[in-house]
């Protein structure tokens, strides 16, 4: 028998966008056949440039085109505001993705599972507009060049079949190597987004672009430190799928750049 996904998030780095973020429904005619339950949006982990939750990215700019500090701070701060906006609702697709695994292991009805994955699906609908003005928001920041650099490198995009299908056990290995990014690089991020308060603030001061400068550049070493965690977790993702997989992968349409770019 034919396995399928019931999958409603959507995977977002740019280097290898993932799951399709369709909200159409489940593409299983049974839960019993499902072989993924995976409603928790990447943007419920999101931080800086390689998972921005859009299908837009940067930690693989070349040297020239690298986010500065004031850039890398702006797009965690972006997400931070997201996700402090919307807490009661990521907890609740968590709370009904855990509801939907303990209900397909105790042998619930089709109707019990198509109610929870309706719920799901009502939240996602109600995030789509604010997630989308996310996106809008973080293809703002980036320049010019590094827009053009983004256009030109990206995968291709998913025909109608979509993005390959991950087992459950991919789902969770990538979902524990973001969250395990997110707690390895917080620490930076700090650094970073006080680096770029304080050169706000100066500039607000009247402070010379020199000053200005020297207070960013305290932040290098974060900087480098964040950039390389976010290298190593692509890798570390491409590494959890099979060859067919990565040849195979897209973007889904929708995460391409902004609904307005």
């Amino acid at each position: 028998m034919r396995k399928h996904i019931l999958a409603i998030a959507a995977c977002g780095l740019f280097s290898l966008a993932a799951c399709s973020n369709d909200l159409s429904g489940p593409r299983s005619a049974a839960f019993g056949d499902a072989e993924v339950i995976d409603l928790v949006p990447d943007y419920a982990f999101s931080s800086a440039a390689e998972i921005d939750g859009a299908g837009i990215g940067a930690s693989r700019f070349p040297e020239g085109l690298q986010l500065t500090a004031e850039q890398k701070a702006a797009i965690t701060a972006l997400h931070e505001s997201f996700a402090e906006a919307h807490a009661d609702e990521l907890a609740q697709l968590k709370d009904l993705e855990k509801q939907m695994r303990e209900l397909k292991r105790s042998g619930g009805t089709r109707e019990q599972f198509l109610d929870l994955l309706r719920q799901a699906q009502a939240i996602h609908t109600e995030l789509a507009d604010d997630f989308a003005a996310l996106q809008d928001a973080i293809w703002a920041i980036y320049t010019p060049e590094q827009k053009a650099w983004i256009e030109s490198h990206r995968p291709k995009v998913c025909g109608p079949n979509g993005p390959p299908t991950l087992t459950d056990a991919q789902v969770q290995q990538i979902r524990a190597l973001r969250e395990a990014f997110q707690a390895a690089v917080a620490a930076d991020l700090a650094v970073i987004k006080q680096a770029h308060h304080d050169a706000r603030a100066a500039r607000q001061a009247g402070k010379s672009q020199a000053e200005i400068d020297a207070i960013l550049a305290a932040a290098k070493d974060e900087m480098e430190r964040v950039r390389a965690a976010e290298h190593k977790l692509g890798d570390d993702i491409l590494a959890v799928l099979t060859p067919e997989q990565r040849a195979a992968w897209c973007l889904v349409r929708r995460h391409v750049k902004p609904r307005n770019g």
